[in-house]
């Protein structure tokens, strides 16, 4: 029997191979000839499918047939056709499924079309069945064209399906013969790779065949050359263990050296004592081969008592180790009295053992430490489980180790002294500091005080030697410059200047000599050539101590006495301003109680009385108005305000009441600016007035209102009197009246132009005038220019709040939608009126800046024709109202909330708005849609579901 050799076996493998390539092609011809009869089992199977579809419409008609004539006959047995055609109609759609699952086009065409008609049909049939039954025969008949009208629907769905199975049938047929065809061509192509593949198969295993013969030649001749080689790899490999052997001794005393040089490095370097006992302890048993070390420190307590503390242990279990000792016996003891090592052996117990239990024996060595005199301060215990003997070049190595950490120890020592006496003195140090910074804060807290204080103030000693003064003081007498001096000198040097200083000198004089207990002091000066009031007085400082000595304090009273000057005149103003009216009030008032009068003057007499007492009014409120602004208290409702329109406004409330006429020119229809509406009428009234008032003269009054990058400029001129140009620095003065030989004859309050100024500063405008005697004076009020804001495609945020208002566009940014910010409802109402662009989104504040509430805007969005369905986030720190009810486009968030919770909210609103679909109960379709279009809703599409219909509409456009 021949032997497989390589050639023999790759001859074979390739014989394998030619046959495999056969069997392929073998099976790829079989599986062509499967493939076309099974595509002609698909074509022959299309035949019952088109039987059974065909079989459907059938039931169907039958059930049409026999409803109709049991409609007409009303006899039970018209009705078997009817049962008969829904059972079969049952029997063929199962038969159909199961060959709609082969063909998902058939599946599709029968899922979503020909069985929601036929689900529809029955439902229709069962509900003519029920009516017929009930006796409503005629409302029966009235159904039977939306049955026929479902039925042509069918019909053309079964059409469908019928050009469905042909396409199926025709589809499978061609792909069967292109599928047999293109398996026949490879079948043919892999015959002759086959046969080229078995060709160098051969020659391939003939050339494998010599080659294989010179190899057996050449393996003789090596095997004897391998065998040599042998014989010396074997000497080799007893050379290479000898040299491993003692590389394993040169590595083991290099380790040793390591650890020891590791050892070496770690003794120094360290700035506390523990960091130093970390490190180095380690190290020192890795290089003597030891398993555990502790540190024992003698810690003087007093004279008589000490104390010992192990500062430092590793190796040992946790409770093994107590930190302090009051007493110390057996090698413990001994290294104290001796101050040499000693052994001791033991026996070990507990958890000193270890987990395995196999620690029995344990060698202890005490060694001393030293200080700088040789003294025993302490002591190291080294330990070792591992041996019960110790071998002499350990014991050397150990001592010199040893005795090297012992140097470093106590050096470390000495360093942690030192480091604790630097940390007391620098915290000494600290404190002090401390302290100093103290001291000097107090002295400059009260020297600021006493700067910063609206009086002067100035000190003294008992003997009246001038020791501080303030800026004030210094200001009013330069006492700064007399600092050392003794007071009454200086005081009566003073009072040479001043004679009003004459009396404070002398009480001053008497204070000091203890004539008098204390002084209070009213006298008068002129600084700067204006008149001053002041009152001085002095309080005993240190009473109660030796360095007794005086504060003086300086008030200025000249402000308490410019307001009591005005008081007093303004008590004036008023009595005679309210009196004037108020005389003529009541002498009218009195003839007509007491006299008989005609009709025409009792009329005239009863006009005069309403115009005093409307002066009287307008006077009383005028004085309230100025009260409120100048405490604070006055509030502005700011919203959009268009001055064209309230100049107008106003010049035709005053047009032919006087005999001037108010003449208006502006640049432009529209100048908007963000104001309280009632307080610009009051600045229109006031400046009208004035100027009425101060021109008696003249026939004419302009307003001009312009616009200079970008602001709004209100300008008033008359052409009456002028304004002296010594009155005019006191023209926005309260109470304020220029008055000379031409205007006495002007009444007036001197309050309307004081009032105009805080209006106008309160909206953060200026207010001037420019005057010529002679011929007249213009006022001019300037305002920042405001621009409507448009909301075409975006998000508005009604919110007064600039920071939440920031908050929540920053929130909404990741819907990559631009977004505003409306302070005010009028503004938001103003640019809803000139939208062109549907706005996206509203989130609205209730209480804004301007008189109206988001309650209005919402109010005025409901009722828009266009833009009343945009969405609504009702955004505010109030509970709902009773009568409000959320919508499907509005949504209600109480502050405060989250913006996370708010942005939820605005996806939702505005998927829901992108959605113009509406859904219906189900119904007849051709119904709903003519009620849609009768209501002029234009319908895009209808989806006809299960039980529901959805109609998705086109969205109306802006008639604009």
């Amino acid at each position: 029997m021949k032997t497989f050799t390589k050639s023999r076996i790759s001859l074979l493998y390739v014989i394998l191979i030619v046959v495999l390539l056969a069997f392929v092609s073998v099976s790829n011809y079989i599986a062509s000839r499967n493939m076309e009869s099974e595509n002609n089992a698909i074509v022959n199977e299309s035949i019952p499918i088109a039987t059974t579809t065909n079989s459907l419409l059938t039931d169907l008609i039958n059930q049409e047939t026999a409803i109709r004539g049991f409609l007409l006959t009303s006899i039970e047995q018209h009705l078997e056709p009817y049962t008969t055609g829904k059972k079969q109609l049952e029997d063929d759609l199962d038969n159909i499924r199961v060959y709609d699952k082969k063909y998902p086009t058939l599946q599709l065409i029968m899922d979503t079309q020909a069985i929601p008609a036929i689900t529809n049909l029955q439902k229709h049939y069962d509900s003519q069945l029920e009516l017929i039954r009930a006796g409503k025969s005629e409302e029966a008949k009235a159904r039977i064209a939306a049955g026929k009208t479902m039925m042509d629907r069918y019909r053309m769905i079964h059409t469908s399906i019928e050009k469905t199975i042909d396409q199926i049938t025709s589809d499978a047929y061609t792909a069967s013969l292109k599928a047999g065809q293109t398996s026949r061509m490879i079948t043919l192509v892999g015959g002759i790779i086959a046969l080229i593949a078995g060709s160098l198969s051969i020659f391939i295993s003939f050339r494998a065949i010599q080659a294989e013969e010179e190899l057996r030649k050449s393996e003789e001749t090596y095997r004897y050359m391998a065998e040599s080689l042998e014989t010396q790899n074997e000497e080799i490999i007893a050379q290479q263990e000898e040299q491993q052997v003692t590389l394993a001794k040169l590595s083991e005393r290099e380790r040793d050296l390591e650890l020891i040089s590791s050892y070496q490095e770690k003794l120094t370097g360290y700035v506390e004592l523990k960091d130093f006992l970390k490190q180095t302890l380690p190290a020192l048993l890795n290089s003597l081969a030891q398993d555990a070390a502790l540190v024992v420190l003698e810690r003087p307590e007093n004279e008589d008592d000490t104390s010992y503390e192990v500062i430092h242990s590793i190796g040992y279990p946790k409770n093994h180790i107590k930190q302090h000792q009051k007493e110390l016996f057996g090698p413990a003891k001994r290294v104290f009295d001796e101050g040499i090592p000693n052994y001791h052996s033991r026996d070990v117990s507990g958890h000193e053992q270890g987990i395995h239990g196999s620690m029995i024996r344990a060698i202890d060595q005490y060694i001393p430490l030293f200080d700088d005199k040789q003294s025993v301060i302490g002591f190291l215990l080294l330990t070792s489980y591992q041996s019960s003997y110790l071998h002499e070049s350990n014991e050397r190595l150990t001592k010199g180790l040893v005795r090297q950490f012992g140097l470093a120890f106590y050096s470390q020592v000495m360093n942690d002294e030192r480091l604790k006496q630097a940390a007391n003195l620098a915290a000494l140090n600290d404190q002090l500091t401390a302290e100093k910074q103290l001291i000097e804060g107090q002295r400059d807290l009260i020297q600021n005080i006493l700067e910063s204080a609206h009086e002067g103030m100035m000190m003294c000693d008992s003997h009246g030697t001038i020791l501080f003064s303030n800026h004030r003081m210094n200001r009013y007498f330069g006492l700064n410059e007399r600092i050392g001096e003794n007071l009454v000198e200086s005081c009566h040097e003073i009072a040479v200047e001043t004679t009003s200083f004459i009396g404070v000198a002398t009480s001053i004089e008497a204070l000091i000599d203890g004539s008098h207990s204390h002084m209070t002091q009213r006298f008068s000066f002129m600084l700067d050539e204006q008149p001053q009031y002041a009152e001085l007085y002095a309080t005993v400082v240190s009473e109660d101590t030796e360095q007794q000595g005086f504060l003086f304090v300086f008030r200025d009273r000249t402000e308490e006495e410019r307001i009591d000057e005005m008081k007093n005149e303004f008590i004036s103003i008023v009595s005679h301003e309210l009196r004037t009216p108020l005389a003529s009030v009541l002498g009218f008032i009195e003839i007509l109680l007491h006299r008989e009068l005609s009709q025409d003057k009792q009329k005239k007499y009863m006009e005069t009385i309403y115009k005093e007492a409307h002066r009287l009014s307008n006077l009383i409120n005028d004085f309230l108005d100025l009260q409120r602004m100048e405490s604070g208290r006055q509030l502005y409702h700011f919203s959009p305000i268009n001055l064209v329109m309230t100049a107008q406004e106003i010049a035709d409330q005053w047009q032919d009441k006087q005999n001037h006429r108010i003449l208006i020119h502006q640049q432009e229809d529209e100048l908007w600016v963000r104001a309280d509406a009632d307080r610009m009428r009051q600045v229109f009234h006031n400046l009208i007035s004035n100027a009425i008032k101060y021109s008696p003269g003249a026939d004419r009054i302009d307003i001009r209102l312009t616009v200079e990058q970008g602001k709004v400029i209100i300008s008033v001129q008359d052409y009456g009197l002028g304004i002296p140009e010594e009155a005019q620095g006191q023209m926005f003065s309260k109470f304020f009246r220029v008055d000379n030989s031409d205007r006495r004859q002007i009444g007036g309050t001197g309050l309307g132009l004081a009032i105009v100024k805080e209006i106008v500063e309160g909206h953060n405008g200026q207010i001037s005038y420019t005057s010529e005697m002679g011929q007249g004076t213009t006022f001019r009020v300037v305002f920042d220019q405001f621009h409507i804001s448009t909301m075409d495609g975006k998000i508005v945020i009604f919110e007064d709040d600039d920071d939440l208002a920031k908050l929540i566009q920053v929130a909404l940014n990741k819907f990559n939608l631009p977004s505003i910010q409306l302070r005010s409802a009028e503004e938001g109402i103003i640019a809803l009126s000139r939208c062109i662009g549907e706005p996206i989104l509203f989130i609205v504040d209730i209480h804004l800046e301007g008189s109206k509430t988001g309650w209005d805007f919402i109010a005025d969005l409901s009722h828009h024709p266009v833009y009343y369905q945009t969405p609504v986030i009702v955004s505010t720190a109030l509970d709902q109202p009773h009568d409000y009810h959320e919508k499907d486009i509005q949504k209600y968030l109480k502050k405060p909330f989250s913006m996370e919770r708010l942005v939820q909210v605005a996806k939702h609103l505005l998927e829901t708005k992108q959605s113009n679909a509406y859904v219906f109960h189900t119904q007849d379709k051709a119904s709903l849609s003519t009620t849609l279009q009768r209501n002029g809703i234009d319908i895009i599409e209808m989806k006809a579901n299960m039980d529901m219909i959805e109609v998705e509409i086109k969205k109306p456009h802006s008639d604009s």
